[in-house]
């Protein structure tokens, strides 16, 4: 931790105390910490940045033992962009009704701001997130650069929790933002779009943290080029490629489940219509892989005896799937949209193709069959066709 208490008043690590003035007060033993008010010393050695351990191992509410240089470096940094542009912010500032303690904090706004360099569960996330929002305190998380790695133009490979973490902009498209300590630089990622668990389609914009003249560029969008929205469109084509072409040695639960129901209808997982696997809006809210989980509907409205049916009788099917942990969704506590949103988009997507007809609010009519491509040739042929109609 950067933070503690000498005297009751509070001092921090980002100073310019010299090492010799800490020892000085560690001798009096009034360094405190600000939580749990017991003894904490002062760490001034040369491998890692300068910060307090407590003094003895006893459970501390607010504060745990271990934080990496990387870590405190990154909070120290941020600290002191926010201070370059004139934010006044609290390091460690402890919230004691939720017991939580931001690394930084801005008191005016009522603002939390975490800089994450360890995995973080999605439970935990949205208990860290619903506890901010409980004191109608707002909060963001700038992950560090680490988490994240570039693969090629517009294609990026992050932690899988970190998605969890993102927020829509105005337009509705996912943002996230890394910060690197030491370079003093950010990574704003913009309509991010998931191919899989860790893998994203986005625009990055790299700044350094003078450029960053307020708090509100962790929010910025920018206007997208048509350069990144080609990119995207091939990444994505590619990514439907390869899931043709692996669908055979994949052995997740929803593949296997989707091989199985094909099979006994004698189609195949690889010859998947064109219509599947395709960006609808709030697609990624259910994690399993798109291609699956729009296969599987398109069978459903297929094999119903009916051509009228209700988005409830496709929900219920999914909540079955979901129980039994075949199909997977993510969790976003910024967001008020789920898997059901996900499931109406894409019907949605399914009118404006004239595959169904919208009788009423959650009511559809079946128009015509769905159509299975008979080889690989075929397969891909039509995937282009309907990338660029998409």
């Amino acid at each position: 931790m950067l933070v503690a208490l000498f005297n009751d008043q509070f001092v921090d690590m980002v100073g310019e105390t010299s090492k010799e003035e800490w020892y000085l007060k560690n001798k009096s033993g009034l360094l405190r910490c600000p939580v749990c008010h017991n003894k904490v010393i002062p760490k001034c050695g040369t491998k890692k940045t300068w910060h307090f351990a407590h003094h003895s191992f006893e459970e501390c509410d607010g504060y745990h033992e271990g934080e990496t240089h990387y870590h405190l470096l990154g909070k120290k940094g941020l600290y002191k962009w926010l201070t370059y542009i004139n934010e006044k912010s609290i390091l460690e500032y402890y919230l004691r009704d939720i017991q939580q303690r931001p690394d930084l904090f801005l008191q005016k706004q009522q603002h939390a701001i975490e800089f994450q360099c360890a995995t973080v569960t999605p439970d935990d996330l949205r208990k860290r997130i619903t506890g901010y929002q409980s004191q109608n305190i707002d909060s963001d998380w700038i992950f560090g650069m680490k988490r994240i790695k570039q693969k090629g133009p517009d294609l990026y490979y992050i932690q899988s929790s970190d998605l969890s973490a993102a927020k829509k902009d105005s337009d509705g498209h996912l943002y996230l933002n890394y910060y690197c300590p030491l370079k003093e630089q950010f990574l704003l990622l913009r309509n991010i779009i998931p191919l899989s668990q860790k893998k994203v389609v986005a625009h990055g914009y790299a700044f350094s943290t003078k450029k960053c003249c307020d708090v509100q560029w962790l929010s910025r969008t920018f206007k997208n080029s048509k350069t990144h929205n080609v990119n995207h469109k091939v990444l994505w084509k590619k990514q439907k490629n390869t899931w043709r072409t692996t669908a055979f040695k994949n052995t997740s639960p929803a593949v296997m489940y989707m091989k199985k129901v094909l099979y006994f209808n004698h189609h195949s997982l690889t010859l998947f219509p064109s219509i599947a696997g395709i960006p609808t809006p709030d697609f990624y809210h259910i994690e399993t892989s798109p291609y699956l989980w729009q296969t599987y509907i398109l069978f459903l409205i297929e094999k119903l005896p009916i051509s009228l049916f209700s988005e409830n009788v496709i929900e219920k099917e999914f909540q079955r799937l979901l129980h039994k942990r075949i199909l997977q969704t993510r969790d976003f506590p910024y967001m008020k949209e789920s898997w059901r949103d996900a499931i109406k988009n894409y019907l949605s997507f399914l009118v404006n193709h004239q595959l169904l007809d919208k009788v009423s609010e959650r009511t559809y009519r079946k128009l015509q069959h769905v159509h299975y491509p008979k080889t690989l040739d075929e397969a891909l042929r039509l995937d282009e066709i309907f990338s660029e109609k998409s």
